[in-house]
């Protein structure tokens, strides 16, 4: 029987998570994981797997706590407009103060790995059609609401994606909150349907 684990594996894994998402997948070594988790590489390979084993499993957390949390702010605002303004915002928050400032994950992966292995190109694929499918059904309703402008609807899902996955790479270079703010405004400023002078 092995030795009971003496460390909380959820804790360890999210400390996983943040230094592939700090550095990347290659440039991230074993020594780099171990110090990060603070355990020794026998444990992690008992309880993770190998490196690739531990990046799948970080990717996984990623996309049911980051992405999950984005998709919901989307979706769950009262209005369609409200959700895509406040996913934008929240965006925006964290790419300036938060861990956003070294991109997304699954965006920095798509360029690290979509090529060269199909199940996370595959995690990843599937990440970004969730994200598609939320500004769709947003769009979608601020249509029905009268928000945006004529012409303006669910096929600007794939712009939004396109703009998000852009802000991901930008946020990189620490552009500041208005050079940001300044994207977002840009994107759904038009979109939105401009109230007539009074």
């Amino acid at each position: 029987m092995g030795r009971p684990r003496t460390f909380d594996a959820d804790v360890a894994l999210d400390a996983a998570l943040a230094a592939f998402w700090e550095h990347g997948f290659e440039s991230t070594s074993v020594q780099d994981l171990c110090r990060a988790m603070q355990v020794q590489p026998g444990s992690v390979y008992s309880a993770f797997g190998n490196k690739r084993d531990l990046f799948t499993a970080a990717l996984r957390r990623y996309t049911q706590t980051v992405s999950a949390e984005a998709v919901r702010r989307i979706t769950a605002a009262p209005t369609g407009l409200a959700g895509l303004q406040d996913y934008f915002d929240h965006l925006v928050d964290a790419m300036v103060d938060g861990n956003r400032r070294w991109g997304c994950l699954i965006t920095n992966s798509l360029v690290e790995f979509a090529a060269r292995d199909p199940e996370l190109a595959g995690m990843i694929t599937l990440h970004v059609a969730n994200l598609r499918a939320a500004f769709e059904a947003a769009l979608t309703r601020a249509v029905a609401e009268g928000e945006l402008r004529p012409g303006a609807g669910p096929e600007s899902a794939a712009m939004l994606v396109a703009v998000v996955q852009g802000m991901n790479v930008i946020a990189k270079s620490s552009p500041g909150r208005p050079a940001l703010r300044e994207i977002v405004e840009t994107t759904l400023g038009g979109l939105i349907r401009v109230a007539p002078d009074p």
